[in-house]
């Protein structure tokens, strides 16, 4: 499920690409004194993903914009969603809201036979570290992560995206139902890149990596109930690593029921 959350802008201020970490920050502090406050700094995933704050663009004061949460766990959005109610003020590093409204939202990636597209609304971080990287045959410095890029192909692709959604999966969903890498399908059938880019991205205090991430344009026809299952747990965590940073967050941009026209799109990454 996810959180809407509608903000006002309380100052004219430059929209700042290296949000991610004072995002975090102001959610986790939202989250303080609730049974969620411990996982933090935990190994697991914590199932919260988010979208930048948007629209994009230089912020004047008085400006409405948006924010959405997502995650599988109902409890922990709620926890979320009481504090933001109680302490409206919501200040991302400089750039400084105040929350105005909070809508809770359901989306959905159809019925078994819905053919959709869904697209990276934040980069997807990919990354290999030694045993991976022999096993595709891809270069690189040991106990030091290599990003995907697209002269690495795209089965690398393909395995990271289900491997790393199977182990929110293992966390988040009920244990009767198979995990992505559990299928003999793969989680979408068509893979659009859009672009590759490097980011600059604070992971913790005073710490700074260039990330390198991907966008992507998906396209996805629901097989059965248990695909559909993976596909909306995509949408509640996040695609790929670092969610917690607000990294795969992901949204349904087209969606044709079955017996309507045929989607068309790109059958493979430019």
């Amino acid at each position: 499920m996810r959180l809407l959350v509608k903000l006002e802008a309380d100052a004219d201020v430059a929209y700042r690409t290296s949000y991610h970490h004072k995002l975090r920050g102001r959610l986790w502090r939202a989250l303080d004194g609730t049974e969620y406050e411990s996982e933090h700094d935990g190994a697991e995933p914590t199932g919260l993903c988010f979208s930048n704050i948007f629209p994009w663009g230089e912020i004047t004061e008085g400006d409405e914009r948006s924010l959405l949460l997502a995650s599988p766990r109902e409890g922990l959005l709620a926890a979320i969603a009481t504090s933001l109610k109680a302490n409206p003020e919501f200040n991302v590093g400089d750039m400084p809201f105040t929350v105005t409204d909070l809508t809770q939202v359901e989306p959905d990636v159809g019925e078994p036979g819905t053919r959709g597209v869904i697209e990276t609304a934040t980069g997807v971080v990919v990354r290999f570290y030694d045993e991976r990287r022999e096993a595709y045959g891809i270069d690189g410095e040991s106990g030091t992560p290599t990003y995907w890029q697209p002269e690495h192909g795209l089965e690398p692709v393909r395995d990271a995206l289900d491997g790393s959604l199977a182990r929110k999966h293992d966390r988040f969903a009920p244990a009767y139902v198979p995990s992505p890498t559990e299928v003999d399908e793969r989680l979408f059938d068509r893979y659009e890149l859009l672009k590759t880019y490097a980011l600059p991205t604070t992971v913790t205090t005073g710490v700074e990596i260039e990330l390198v991430v991907s966008k992507w344009r998906f396209g996805y026809r629901v097989r059965d109930d248990t695909h559909r299952r993976h596909l909306n747990l995509a949408l509640d965590t996040g695609l790929g690593g670092r969610n917690g940073l607000g990294f795969g967050f992901v949204n349904v941009v087209e969606r044709t029921r079955p017996g309507e026209t045929e989607l068309e799109g790109a059958d493979a990454f430019a």
